[in-house]
């Protein structure tokens, strides 16, 4: 894996698109036995940055965890978190990712 960053992409120019495995649910942040029954999918997610041509400016993602009549974006400027799994430990309903939002571009 590269330790430099992709330089900030040019306006206009077509970044790949990718299709980002999370595994079950929380599973980073649980004890497997195996205990590497997830290494090989946390080295492709480290990977993505270094198969970049440029850094991007922002992300789209979409999702097939959230359901609703119809499509439906998130425009907050600190979006939270959706607990949409069961059955895990009570601490993976506790995690925090504070990714910051875009409302401009929603």
């Amino acid at each position: 894996m590269s330790t430099t960053a992709p330089t900030p992409s040019p306006a206009g120019a077509r970044m790949p698109a990718f299709y980002i495995p999370h595994g079950a649910g929380p599973c980073f942040f649980m004890d497997w036995n195996p205990p590497d029954a997830w290494d090989r999918t946390a080295a492709f997610l480290r990977g993505i940055p270094a198969s970049l041509p440029a850094r991007p400016t922002a992300i789209v993602l979409v999702t097939a965890h959230w359901l609703a009549p119809q499509v439906t974006l998130t425009g907050s400027a600190r979006p939270g978190m959706l607990f949409d799994y069961y059955g895990f430990p009570p601490h993976t309903c506790e995690l925090r990712y504070p990714a910051p939002g875009a409302p401009a571009l929603a």
